[in-house]
C-alpha cells in the first residue's frame, strides 16, 4: 500500500483482499483484469471487508455484477454521481454524508475496468461454429448438433456464484458466458420424463427405453422419476431387465453449449415487497415494508448457442440404431430449449430459445435458418399457436391474465397445438401439482373465464387430482 494515505484511501485500498503481489499486479481493485470470469468470481466487493463496524456496503453485491456487464463501467460512474450529489444535500445528516462520500469513492474505484479485447468474442464464437462443424465430421452419425437463439434473457449457475444468488457460469478463458454439459442435460432429461409421463399407455415403455439409454439411470431412478414417468415402479423395473442392467451409464454425451454469436450481458433485478413477511419475520405482508432489490448478471435475448449431443458407444440392441437414439435426444433436447427454457426462473419467461442462428451483426434480430442439423425454424408469418406462445410465455406464473389468456387459448382448434401453447405457458412446476385445492388451479377453472379453462382441460385430458 503506497505511503501517505489517508485513513479513508486506506481503507478503500483494502476493500478487495489481495496480497500484496497480487495487488501490484492487477491493481488494489483488480482494475488491470480483463477475464470478466476471473473478476466475478475472484475479485467480488465482500460487503463488509474495510468497512467500519456495523457498516455494510449494501451496494457490494450489484456492483460487482455491473462490473462483468455491458455498459458496468458507465452504469457505475452514474452511481458514483449520484451519491456524491446526495452527499452534498442541503438536509443530509454530516454522518449520512460522510458515508455516501466514502461510497462514491468505491464506486469511482470500482468504475475503473480493464477493456475487453474486442476481437475475443468473434474469435470464440467461431471456436464454436468450428467446433460444431469439426465434431459432425469426426463422430459422423454418432453425433447431433444444431443452434438455437435466446428469445428472452438467460440466467445459468445463478446460485452458484461467490455472490449470494447472482452467480454466471462464464468460460474461464474468453470471460463469455455458455450453458454447462450437465445443464443440457438436465433440461433434457426433464423434458423427456415429462413427455413420457404424458404420452399413450402404449407408447411409454418404448420411449423411457430410449430415456434409459441415452440418460443412463441408478437403481434409485427406478423407484423414483422413472416409475413417475412410465406409471409404475413394476414397468420401469421390467425395461432395466430388459436392458440387462439395474445402474447403467448413459449412452449419449451432452456438450457444453457456447455462444456461435457475441453475447450480451446485463444486470437484472427481482425486487420483493415484502422481504420480512418471505422471511418469515411478520405474519401478514403489509405495505409499510421497504423492498430489497436483489441483482444478477443475465444474458441478453438474442444471442445464439451451439448445441451438440455425442454418442460415446452404440448400444448393443439389433432393434435400437444409433440414428433413432440420436434423433429422439435431438428432439428432446429441441423441446425442452424451445418450450421449458434453460437455466433460472423459467416460469417467468427466462431462457427460452428459437431454433436457428441470429445475425452477429444486428444483436437481437429475427431468427435465420439454421444449418442442415437443425429442424426448420419457424416461417415469418407466426402460426396462432405460436402467436399465443409468444404473447404469453412467462406471464401466466400467476392468475392475473386468466380472463385474457385462457379463451385465446381455448379457441386453438388442434388439440395437438393446444397441448403444445399449454405446455408452453404454462409453468411447469404448476402442471406437476395438479391439484384441486391448489390457488392456481382453482383460479384456472373459476371466474368469467372458468368455461375456457375447464373445456382447455377437458380437451388434454388434464386431470386435477
Amino acid at each position: 500500500m503506497p505511503a501517505g494515505l489517508n485513513s479513508r484511501q486506506k481503507m478503500e485500498a483494502t476493500m478487495i483482499p489481495l496480497s500484496k503481489d497480487v495487488a501490484a499486479l492487477i491493481g488494489d481493485w483488480a482494475e488491470a483484469v480483463e477475464n470478466r470470469s476471473l473478476l466475478h468470481e475472484k475479485y467480488a466487493l465482500p460487503k463488509i471487508w474495510g468497512e467500519p463496524p456495523g457498516g455494510n456496503l449494501d451496494a457490494a453485491g450489484r456492483w460487482s455484477v455491473l462490473r462483468i456487464v455491458s455498459r458496468g463501467s458507465e452504469l457505475l460512474k452514474e452511481d458514483a454521481k449520484r451519491l456524491r450529489r446526495e452527499a452534498g444535500g442541503r438536509n443530509t445528516r454530516p454522518d449520512v454524508a460522510d458515508r455516501k462520500e466514502r461510497e462514491t469513492g468505491i464506486a469511482e474505484k470500482m468504475s475503473v475496468v480493464a477493456r475487453i479485447d474486442l476481437k475475443l468474442a468473434p474469435s470464440a464464437n467461431s471456436n464454436t461454429r468450428n467446433l460444431l462443424s469439426d465434431i459432425a465430421r469426426s463422430f459422423d452419425g454418432h453425433v447431433v448438433t444444431f443452434e438455437a437463439t435466446l428469445g428472452a434473457r438467460m440466467m445459468v449457475n445463478l446460485a452458484g456464484g461467490v455472490i449470494e444468488n447472482a452467480g454466471i457460469a462464464l468460460d474461464r478463458c474468453f470471460g463469455l458466458p455458455f450453458i454447462p454439459g450437465s445443464a443440457v442435460k438436465g433440461i433434457s432429461r426433464n423434458q423427456a420424463l415429462w413427455e413420457i409421463h404424458e404420452a399413450a399407455a402404449e407408447k411409454k415403455p418404448s420411449l423411457l427405453r430410449l430415456a434409459m439409454l441415452l440418460f443412463g439411470y441408478g437403481g434409485h431412478d427406478l423407484k423414483d422419476n422413472l416409475a413417475w414417468a412410465v406409471g409404475s415402479e413394476a414397468a420401469a423395473k421390467a425395461i432395466a431387465a430388459e436392458l440387462g442392467a439395474t445402474e447403467l451409464k448413459g449412452y449419449a454425451c451432452f456438450l457444453p453449449a457456447y455462444p456461435s454469436t457475441p453475447p450480451t450481458l446485463v444486470v437484472d433485478m427481482v425486487n420483493p415487497h415484502y422481504p420480512q413477511y418471505y422471511s418469515g419475520r411478520r405474519q401478514n405482508a403489509t405495505d409499510d415494508e421497504s423492498p430489497v432489490p436483489n441483482y444478477f448478471p443475465a444474458v441478453e435475448a438474442g444471442s445464439s448457442f451451439g448445441f451438440a449431443v455425442v454418442l460415446n458407444r452404440v448400444p448393443d440392441f439389433t432393434d435400437i440404431k444409433a440414428d433413432a437414439l440420436l434423433a429422439q435426444a435431438k428432439a428432446w433436447l429441441q423441446s425442452a430449449v424451445t418450450r421449458k427454457g434453460v437455466g433460472a426462473k423459467t416460469a417467468a419467461g427466462y431462457g427460452w430459445f428459437e431454433l436457428g442462428t441470429a445475425s452477429a451483426n444486428q444483436g437481437v434480430s429475427p431468427v435465420t435458418p439454421a444449418s442442415n442439423t437443425t429442424a426448420a425454424p419457424p416461417s415469418p408469418t407466426a402460426s396462432p399457436t405460436d402467436a399465443l406462445i409468444q404473447k404469453w410465455r412467462g406471464k401466466l406464473a400467476t392468475n392475473g391474465n386468466f380472463p385474457a389468456a385462457l379463451p385465446e387459448m381455448a379457441a386453438l382448434v388442434d388439440d395437438t397445438e393446444l397441448r403444445r401453447a399449454f405446455e408452453s405457458v404454462i409453468p411447469e412446476q404448476e402442471r406437476r401439482r395438479n391439484r384441486k385445492v391448489s390457488p392456481y388451479w382453482q383460479s384456472f377453472t373459476s371466474g368469467k373465464h372458468a368455461e375456457a379453462g375447464k373445456r382447455i382441460l377437458a380437451r388434454l385430458k388434464f386431470t386435477l387430482t
